[in-house]
C-alpha cells in the first residue's frame, strides 16, 4: 500500500463566516479528536488585517501540535456574532457535529471565545459536555476539564466575562448619549431628507423638497393618500430611494411607490422641525422594546430644520382632528374587521402563500373581501390581487364543513352495519386463528435461534457456522413478524366494532345543527383556506385524513 503524505494544508477561516472547514489530522496517534473553535464579534477593517480569527486558529493548532494526546479533527469559527447567545452557525454546526460522536475534545483561545452569558456558558461546560464525554481547553485561561479543581475557575471566569458585557453596553449608552448631547447623531437609519455628515444631519438637497411637499399639500386639505399619489409619480419611496442614494440597484420586484404609512410617518416626525429624537427604543433581556413617549430624549437645534415650527404643530393637530373625527363615526377602535372576519389567518394565497389581508369599502363599509397580502404590500408587490368576497369564502366554507360531517354521520353508519354481517365475522375469525399459528411458530424460532447462541457459547459449534445459522432464523424471525402484522391489520380493518376518533365526533355533533358558520366552527374544522387568482376556493380541513379512512373502509364493507 502506497504511502500517504503527513504534510497538513489548513484552510484560511478568516473569511467563513461562520462556516466550518474540515481540516485533515495531523498523522500522530492520538487519544483525543480535537475541535478548534474561534468566534469574532465584530469583523472590522483592522480585524481583517491582524486575521484575528485566523490568529485564534493559529494558537490552537500550535497547542493541539504541542500535545502528543491530540489530533485536530475540524475547525470552526463564527464572524461578527456576539458571544452573549449561542445563535451562531458555527457553533451550532460544532454542537451537531459533537452529537454525532465526530470528535470528543474542544479547544478554544479563552473561554470568552466560546460565550460570554454565564449561565448557558456554564451550562455547555459543566453539563452538556461531561454528558458527552467531551474533554474542554481553553488555552489561554488555563482552563481543562480533565484537571481536577478547574470546576471553581471556570464560573468566575464566566461571570467576569459576563460583566464585561454589561458594563459595555453601559459604556455604549453613555457614549451615545455625549454624541446626543452635542447635537450629534451616532447612530439609526437617516430619516428621509437627510445625509448624515461627520455625526450631524445636514439637508438632501435632491430629495428635501419632497418633505416639504408632503407638508405643503397635506395643510392645502389633501389627503394622505392623495399625497402619496402624487409623489409616486415624480419619486421613489424613501426605501427605495436609500438603496439608489448608496448607489445599489433597488431589486427586482421592489415597490417604490409612497403609501399612508410612509406619508404619515413624515408628517409626525419632530426631526424635520431641527431638533433630533434619542432613546425611543432599548434593548431588554436581547429584545428591542419600545420606549415610553415620556422617556424619549429630545435635544433641540441640532441641525437645519426642513420644516417650521408653526406648520408642523398645525400638521399635528390636523392629524389629532382626523382620528377624533374617524372615531366619531366608527367607534373608538374603528370598524370591527374581527367581529366579520371568522377565518381569520386561516386564509392564504394560493400563490405566495401569504395570509389574505380582510378589507372593505363604501361609506358603511358595505363591500367586504379579501386580497392577497404581498399584493397589498408596500414594500414588494410580488403577487396578484387574488380578490374574492367575504360572503362567497363563509359560504364555501360552512357547505364543506356540513357536507364533511354529514359524509361523517353516514359512512359511521354503514361500517357499523356492514361489521354486523356473517360474513364479516367469519373473516375476523380466519385473520385471528391464522394470526395465533404465526404467533407460535415465531415463538418457536425465537427459542431455536437462542438455543443456537448457547450451543456456540459452549463451542459446539464454530464462529462461521453460528452466523450463518443465526442470519438464517433472524430472516425467518423477521419473515414472520411481518407477516404477522399484516395479519393484524387485516383483522383490525374487519373489526366488529369501530370508533371513529372521539374527539372528531364529539365535534361533528355539537355543531351538525348549526345553520351558519361561526367562528368557532372555524377553529373547530378547518385548517386553511387557499385563494386562487380566479376566486376559485379550496377548503382543507382538520379532520379531512380521518373522515378519508372512514370512507375507504366504507368502501370496502360495502364491496364484501
Amino acid at each position: 500500500m502506497a504511502r500517504k503524505s503527513k504534510k497538513v494544508d489548513f484552510v484560511n477561516v478568516s473569511d467563513l463566516g461562520g462556516q466550518a472547514a474540515t481540516v485533515p489530522a495531523p498523522a500522530k496517534t492520538a487519544c483525543y479528536k480535537a475541535a478548534l473553535y474561534a468566534r469574532l464579534s465584530e469583523e472590522t477593517e483592522a480585524n481583517r488585517e491582524r486575521a484575528t480569527i485566523e490568529t485564534q486558529m493559529e494558537l490552537l493548532r500550535k497547542f493541539v501540535a504541542e500535545n502528543d494526546d491530540m489530533v485536530v479533527c475540524k475547525e470552526y469559527a463564527d464572524v461578527s456574532y456576539s458571544g452573549t447567545n449561542f445563535e451562531r452557525p458555527g457553533f451550532e454546526e460544532m454542537i451537531r457535529d459533537m452529537r454525532s460522536g465526530l470528535f470528543n475534545c474542544i479547544v478554544v483561545k479563552d473561554l470568552s471565545r466560546l460565550g460570554r452569558n454565564y449561565v448557558e456558558t456554564g451550562n455547555y461546560i459543566e453539563r452538556v459536555f461531561p454528558f458527552f464525554d467531551v474533554r474542554f481547553i481553553a488555552v489561554t485561561d488555563g482552563y481543562d476539564s480533565n484537571k481536577s479543581g478547574e470546576e471553581l475557575l471556570m464560573p468566575l471566569k464566566n461571570m467576569v466575562n459576563e460583566m464585561y458585557v454589561k458594563d459595555l453596553s453601559k459604556k455604549m449608552k453613555s457614549a451615545h448619549r455625549a454624541y446626543w448631547k452635542n447635537g450629534e447623531y451616532s447612530s439609526g437609519a437617516v430619516p428621509y431628507g437627510y445625509v448624515n455628515v461627520d455625526r450631524h444631519l445636514q439637508p438632501d438637497d435632491d430629495v428635501r423638497e419632497n418633505v416639504q411637499e408632503i407638508f405643503r399639500l397635506f395643510l392645502q386639505g389633501s389627503s394622505l393618500k392623495e399625497i402619496a399619489r402624487q409623489l409616486s409619480r415624480k419619486a421613489v419611496n424613501p426605501a427605495a430611494y436609500k438603496k439608489m442614494r448608496f448607489g445599489n440597484e433597488i431589486p427586482e420586484g421592489m415597490n417604490t411607490e409612497w403609501n399612508c404609512v410612509t406619508v404619515r410617518s413624515i408628517l409626525t416626525n419632530y426631526v424635520y422641525v431641527g431638533a433630533s429624537v434619542h432613546n425611543k427604543r432599548d434593548r431588554v433581556n436581547g429584545k428591542i422594546v419600545n420606549v415610553p413617549e415620556e422617556e424619549w430624549i429630545v435635544i433641540e437645534n441640532t441641525h437645519e430644520a426642513l420644516i417650521g415650527r408653526e406648520d408642523f404643530d398645525m400638521v399635528q393637530e390636523r392629524l389629532a382632528e382626523n382620528v377624533a373625527n374617524f372615531h366619531s363615526t366608527h367607534g373608538k377602535n374603528g370598524f370591527n374587521h374581527a367581529r366579520f372576519n371568522l377565518v381569520g389567518k386561516k386564509i392564504v394565497c394560493a400563490d405566495c402563500g401569504k395570509v389574505m389581508g380582510f378589507r372593505t369599502e363604501g361609506t358603511r363599509h358595505v363591500n367586504k373581501f379579501y386580497r392577497c397580502k404581498t399584493y397589498l404590500d408596500t414594500a414588494k408587490k410580488g403577487c396578484t390581487n387574488h380578490k374574492v368576497s367575504l360572503d362567497a369564502v363563509n359560504k364555501i366554507v360552512f357547505e364543506t364543513i356540513h357536507e364533511h360531517m354529514n359524509v361523517c354521520i353516514d359512512k359511521e353508519e354503514t361500517v357499523r352495519r356492514m361489521n354486523a354481517k356473517t360474513n364479516n365475522l367469519k373473516k375476523y375469525d380466519i385473520y385471528g386463528k391464522e394470526a395465533d399459528k404465526i404467533r407460535k411458530e415465531l415463538q418457536k424460532t425465537t427459542e431455536v435461534k437462542a438455543g443456537i447462541f448457547e450451543d456456540y457459547r459452549d463451542k459446539l459449534i464454530d464462529e462461521e457456522q453460528y452466523v450463518q445459522i443465526s442470519e438464517k432464523y433472524a430472516g425467518k424471525i423477521k419473515e414472520l413478524t411481518a407477516r404477522l402484522d399484516e395479519l393484524l391489520k387485516a383483522q383490525a380493518a374487519y373489526s366488529r366494532e369501530y370508533h371513529i376518533d372521539e374527539d372528531w365526533k364529539a365535534v361533528v355533533e355539537k355543531y351538525l345543527n348549526k345553520r351558519k358558520l361561526t367562528r368557532e366552527m372555524v377553529e373547530a374544522f378547518v385548517d386553511r383556506v387557499v385563494v386562487h387568482e380566479d376566486a376559485r376556493i379550496d377548503v382543507y380541513l382538520k379532520y379531512d385524513d380521518v373522515l378519508n379512512d372512514l370512507k375507504t373502509l366504507s368502501a370496502e364493507r360495502e364491496a364484501v
